[in-house]
């Protein structure tokens, strides 16, 4: 999501007349409505009843759907609505793909080049526009002070009153994540070497698990923006290749990286991030395939040695 703001940026400076709205899901709209280009942030909050519906209002309004991921109902619904252009990459086979009026080619997983830039791609081609330039700097919205002020309690609630490193170890794919106790071992060696606290973020699931990676424990407790504000503060940022690493990008936080089954070259941020990737002849893969994998070494062998070692040179 954070990816696209380059292309949607220059968008709107080469088409100021244009009306941006963006879509996603519940939680993730806080940290692109501050952004002055995107007219109008919507929301999808699943689990509720209809909650793909509730954003109905906002489709009769629309000329052009570009859909970046398949969305099944919604594409139905813009059909019936009578949305003159639908574009978006079609699924194999599937039987909904006459609904789209033009089927895109641009695919993320075709190219080894920086997400952003292919982002771009996938609106030039949608649109019919060329959108040149850089698509490396990436946007999001700045917390307030009300979120400032909430980070500073719970910090102070962990005991935290200077400088510190973030750890999120957890991602939404369980191959993705980082060994707890390689984790658990990387803190040690930062408390040894730099007696600077590590404080672990991540979903609250997670939680019980993260107590034994550091007594500065925040799983569960920070909505998006005390996320972000968090990063913001932090002396760098150590986490599998996730939002949280894009929101580094954005923020221009330091960021080890680590990457197990994508590309550094389609996902790491241009500036201030260090990937780490050990490039395995099986990488990179997708998701049915890492989740059958029976040792996930891309991400099992990146040691707390390779990670200080990193630490040292940003620090």
């Amino acid at each position: 999501m954070i990816v696209y703001t380059p292309a949607l940026r220059r968008l709107k400076e080469k088409y100021p007349k244009c009306i941006l709205t963006f879509m996603t899901k519940y939680g993730n709209h806080e940290v692109l409505e501050g952004l002055s280009y995107i007219d109008k942030v919507i929301y999808i909050r699943r689990g509720r009843l209809l909650g793909r519906y509730r954003v109905l209002f906002d489709f009769f309004q629309q000329d052009i759907v570009v859909f970046t991921d398949w969305q099944p109902q919604l594409l139905m619904i813009s059909k019936l609505l009578k949305i003159p252009v639908l574009a978006g990459v079609p699924r194999d086979g599937h039987r909904l793909n006459r609904y789209l009026s033009k089927h895109l080619q641009t695919s993320i997983f075709k190219v080894k080049q920086y997400a952003g830039r292919t982002d771009a791609d996938l609106l030039e081609e949608a649109l019919d526009i060329e959108l040149d330039g850089e698509m490396t700097r990436l946007d999001i919205t700045v917390p307030n002070q009300k979120v400032c002020d909430e980070v500073d309690c719970l910090l102070d609630s962990i005991g935290v009153k200077d400088d510190y490193i973030v750890l999120s170890p957890f991602t939404g794919l369980e191959e993705r994540n980082w060994p707890i106790d390689i984790a658990e071992s990387f803190v040690q060696k930062v408390i040894d070497i730099y007696s600077m606290p590590v404080v672990v973020i991540g979903p609250a699931d997670k939680r019980n698990k993260a107590d034994v990676i550091s007594k500065y424990n925040l799983l569960g407790r920070t909505n998006t923006m005390q996320m972000v504000e968090l990063i913001r503060r932090a002396k760098c940022l150590i986490t599998p290749d996730s939002g949280p690493m894009h929101v580094a990008g954005a923020l221009g936080t330091k960021c080890i990286a680590l990457f197990s089954k994508d590309l550094p070259s389609r996902w790491a941020p241009k500036e201030q991030c260090v990937p780490v990737y050990l490039g395995m002849p099986c990488s990179p893969c997708n998701d049915e395939t890492a989740r059958k994998c029976h040792d996930v070494a891309c991400m099992r062998n990146i040691s707390d040695e390779m990670i200080i070692e990193k630490l040292k040179c940003l620090l």
